[in-house]
């Protein structure tokens, strides 16, 4: 019995670390969801972000995003930027690494094809 017990909880444990990360944003009549296949982890994080504006994908826009880490006593400030690249459909790839533990506020910056520029604001915890 206790060994089933044990097997059970390795299971969920592995499925738990295992698991896909999610976050959904918005900003005006754009919705942004920003997505990994793994779970985040300290170190490089590939990252998906879906864009729709009025429920239609967002394509040929202008895609950057900025995660970072304001400076707290005894530590100083982290940042980590990239552009993403459009895959079609309003999905856009990029890269994110995060130095360390904690909660990192992540920002995804549009311009759409009009020129008209959104900021959307969300945070993620490792």
């Amino acid at each position: 019995m206790k060994f089933k017990l044990i097997l059970t909880s390795m299971l969920f444990a592995s499925l738990a670390f295992g698991a896909a990360w999610e976050q959904s944003t918005s900003v005006q009549n754009i919705k942004a969801v920003v997505s990994s296949d793994k779970a985040l982890i300290v170190g490089s994080n590939p990252v998906m972000i879906t864009l729709n504006q009025q429920n239609m994908p967002l394509d040929n826009a202008g895609v950057e995003v900025k995660a970072f880490m304001p400076a707290m006593p005894g530590m100083p400030a982290m940042e980590s930027k990239g552009k993403a690249v459009a895959q079609g459909h309003g999905v856009y790839k990029t890269s994110v690494n995060l130095d360390m533990g904690g909660t990192w506020q992540f920002h995804i910056f549009v311009t759409t094809k009009e020129g008209k520029k959104y900021r959307l604001k969300t945070s993620l915890s490792l």
